[in-house]
């Protein structure tokens, strides 16, 4: 416990009224001493028969760097309160003030700087009286913790990855399952042409549909050398997460190992959070020689920069050759709204003129006998 400016005031007034009533009389002395003292001492009885203050902390969800998250504060209290939070190194600011009054939800916007696990708190709370004089302050040592991903960024120039990725492809499309109608974001090399052609209508177009699991998906290898402020690493986890995405969004299933722990293949949503959620803990360290030499893709970053290694003894290169270096506005959307996006975009538009013109061609084509579907 202690006081406050005002309360210094007060007792430094109480002081010197002391010193005054000694050459004054008693007079003085009562008409400021005594009722200083006792307005101090009503301050401390009061602070003191005060609750600690109970918290309840809302955390937010994981992020991208650059995303703003909220963080909120349930307080339990019957007086004038100040709070400072403590918050990590990967987020701004790194200390929040406010004051509040009496039972409240304290709200204050945060900004997400640096991927990793970031620290929310400790927090302390100063507890005051209801004229300001005293603060008692309580500390609450529990921290909750925040993730922030590591930056997804776009691969312009994906061509070095081609030649696993068209490996698994080829793999995973010789089993047929069925035929389906078009939807938009199909392949043109799915469409079944003679089929198509047989429709009544122009644009009632079909696919073929391959089983899904043929492919034996993608491994990638992933580690980091140790520097003095993590940019290996940082550079690492989004060189691996932005192949992570890229092969993801293609429909392929990839495994990935790090440092810090292993995820088998998959392919859907949940396991594109997961490898994000593994990358975002990631530290700096080394993958066993076996995983590293049984991946598809090893990604090494050292001294703030990343090569990757493609195929068994492939080519080595820079990430800097596939991406230009600029986040995907996307990733910074919540994951879930990958699986509501139906929109056409220009490229769709672009394939529905291609398919009506290979359609008109195979409908020319109808006298011939029809192709059969691949069993």
């Amino acid at each position: 416990m202690k006081l406050t400016r005002r309360g210094t005031v007060v007792a430094g007034v109480a002081v010197l009224g002391f010193v005054l009533g000694a050459n004054s009389g008693a007079r003085a002395l009562d008409a400021v001493v005594v009722p200083a003292i006792a307005t101090l001492a009503v301050a401390v009885t009061e602070v003191t028969l005060t609750d600690r203050p109970t918290l309840e902390r809302s955390i937010p969800e994981p992020g991208f760097p650059g995303d703003d998250r909220t963080l909120r504060l349930r307080l339990d209290t019957n007086r004038m309160v100040s709070i400072t939070d403590q918050l990590g190194d990967g987020i701004r600011p790194n200390t929040v003030e406010q004051t509040v009054a009496g039972d409240q939800t304290v709200a204050y916007n945060i900004e997400l700087v640096r991927r990793g696990v970031h620290s929310i708190g400790p927090l302390s709370v100063d507890v005051r009286d209801s004229l300001g004089l005293v603060t008692k302050r309580y500390r609450y040592t529990d921290s909750e913790t925040l993730l922030v991903y590591p930056d997804i960024r776009h691969l312009t120039s994906p061509k070095p990855l081609q030649a696993v990725t068209e490996a698994d492809e080829k793999i995973e499309r010789q089993e047929f399952d069925q035929l389906r109608e078009y939807v938009p974001g199909d392949s043109l090399r799915d469409v079944h042409w003679k089929t198509s052609a047989k429709q009544q209508h122009q644009d009632d177009l079909f696919v073929v549909e391959y089983t899904h699991g043929g492919g034996e998906g993608i491994s990638i290898a992933a580690e980091s050398t140790a520097d003095s402020h993590g940019r290996s690493v940082d550079a690492m986890a989004t060189a691996t997460a932005s192949i992570v995405a890229y092969l993801i969004d293609h429909g392929i299933e990839v495994s990935l190992a790090v440092p810090n722990g292993h995820l088998e293949k998959g392919h859907d949503e949940r396991h594109r959070q997961r490898m994000l959620e593994l990358l975002a803990r990631t530290n700096p360290g080394r993958v066993s020689m076996e995983r590293v030499e049984s991946a598809d893709v090893y990604v090494l970053g050292e001294r703030g920069r990343v090569t990757i290694e493609v195929g068994d003894g492939g080519q080595t290169i820079s990430f800097d050759q596939l991406t230009n270096q600029e986040p995907i506005e996307g990733a910074r959307d919540d994951l879930d709204s990958r699986k509501q996006k139906t929109a056409i975009d220009s490229s769709d538009r672009h394939r529905s003129q291609k398919i009506r013109k290979e359609k008109e061609k195979s409908g020319s084509d109808s006298g011939e006998e029809s192709e059969s579907v691949p069993a």
